[in-house]
């Protein structure tokens, strides 16, 4: 499944001590003014680490509606007793833009029929599909997992995601990934 999405993990990096059965319960934070977007991508993740076995709670039912902030993820950590995080953020856009040149093609039509070859003549047919340009929007997200007793970031990765068909299918193919390669 991974292999058709049109998210890619870019860059990761791991603390060598740190292993994805630790985080287990594990607070996941979208950091998106749209709520929407954050619930998705909080749910995509919440997902994704049960699969694995590991407690997952989205910072939308615990810390609520608004935008979760450093003070408002520390106190909810402080109170539950949590000592990790996983937070993914917008970290920037890329536009590509590429010229795709002109392709001229010709078809040759006819005869039908391969035993009369030659009873009815053939036809050729050109065809020019003239150059253009052709521009990709790519969204970058940054995903790290933090450790709120040291304060130190214990997984960090980059993911872009292209052609982006629906926040939804994009969330949990992220979160599937990171979850993935988060080493155990």
């Amino acid at each position: 499944m991974v292999g058709c999405s049109s998210t890619a993990l870019t860059d990761t990096w791991q603390a060598p001590s740190f292993h994805r059965d630790e985080m287990n319960p594990v607070l996941v934070v979208g950091v998106s003014p749209n709520v929407t977007n954050r619930i998705l991508f909080e749910r995509g993740f919440v997902e994704a680490l049960q699969d694995k076995g590991i407690t997952a709670i989205a910072s939308y039912d615990v810390i609520g509606d608004a935008l979760p902030t450093r003070e408002s993820v520390s106190a909810y950590l402080e109170k539950s007793g949590m000592q990790y995080v996983i937070a993914t953020r917008f970290g920037g856009a890329e536009v590509t833009t590429e010229r795709i040149p002109e392709s001229v093609r010709t078809y040759t039509t006819g005869p039908y029929y391969p035993t009369y070859n030659g009873y009815w003549a053939s036809n050729s047919v050109t065809m020019v599909r003239p150059s253009y340009m052709d521009q990709k929007n790519s969204v970058i997200l940054t995903t790290s997992v933090f450790d709120f007793k040291t304060g130190a970031a214990v997984w960090a990765g980059r993911s872009k995601t292209f052609e982006m068909r629906s926040i939804v299918n994009e969330a949990n193919d992220l979160a599937r990934q990171v979850v993935n390669k988060i080493a155990r």
